[in-house]
């Protein structure tokens, strides 16, 4: 079966108290996708840098709650979040109540030209050809939308998919894979297709980043040298998510 993910990685400076002074935090989402784009789970990893001892005030309506940390108890009440630790770093991750997310994403199958759900793909032969729909959620605040651009990742297995096809994918070769990589600015909508002759199919996880991008450009006028910086800095952001924030997820679930 495959699995998609969607990573979101942004500073709150405002949410959270230690003692009586206001302290910055992180927050890294993870949002877990059906195989169909639906969402299926949202945990928040709450990242703090404590300079002294004192109690963690935090907020969010979640219905589970632990600290990747240390033993320190949390308590939890009235959607706010309290805990009493060290200085130092400080992680915990709360499972959010609502499955809510600013896109919409839908995944779609086929083999020559039939439809299938993805747990059905695996090990067949033929034409391959997967859509990826991202769209504005009209039942979410338009915030993160209009300003966080999306960087998803399709890797297939060159032993297995040959005449790969991928319109509009920055593509890279990652020893016997086929990396194919697409940015999503923020405020734009997202049609992808791929499609490849496969022989007993297979294929690794669909990841999905987002990230704010500060982009202020003229559709009239575009400015390369700022499109071209701050794509460069959505990269090496995923790259930097890759080898730090998705080793933090996988300890989180040991």
């Amino acid at each position: 079966m495959l699995v998609f993910s969607l990573i979101l990685m942004f500073s709150v400076p405002a949410f959270a108290a230690t003692a009586n002074t206001d302290s910055a935090k992180q927050e890294v989402v993870y949002i877990n996708l059906n195989s169909d784009g639906s969402v299926s789970e949202i945990c928040v990893v709450n990242i703090f840098e404590l300079d002294e001892d004192g109690q963690i005030v935090d907020y969010g309506d979640y219905t589970a709650l632990r600290n990747m940390t240390s033993n320190d108890k949390i308590t939890f009440g009235n959607e706010t979040v309290r805990m009493d630790t060290k200085a130092g770093k400080l992680y915990y991750e709360g499972t959010l109540n609502q499955n809510v997310i600013p896109w919409i994403f839908s995944f779609r199958y086929f083999i020559d030209g039939t439809e299938y759900k993805a747990e059905e793909i695996a090990g067949k032969d033929g034409a391959l050809k997967i859509t990826i729909s991202i769209r504005q959620n009209p039942d979410c605040n338009s915030t993160f939308f209009e300003n966080y651009g999306l960087q998803a990742s399709v890797t297939l297995d060159t032993g297995l998919c040959k005449n790969i096809i991928a319109d509009g994918a920055t593509a890279a070769n990652v020893g016997k894979n086929r990396q194919l990589t697409y940015t999503i600015l923020p405020g734009t909508e997202k049609d992808i297709t791929v499609t490849a002759n496969v022989t007993d199919f297979e294929m690794a996880a669909i990841a999905i980043v987002g990230l704010p991008l500060n982009m202020e450009v003229d559709i009239d006028s575009i400015n390369t040298d700022e499109l071209t910086k701050e794509l460069n800095r959505l990269k090496d952001a995923v790259a930097e998510l890759d080898d730090g924030a998705g080793e933090l997820k996988d300890g989180a679930k040991n």
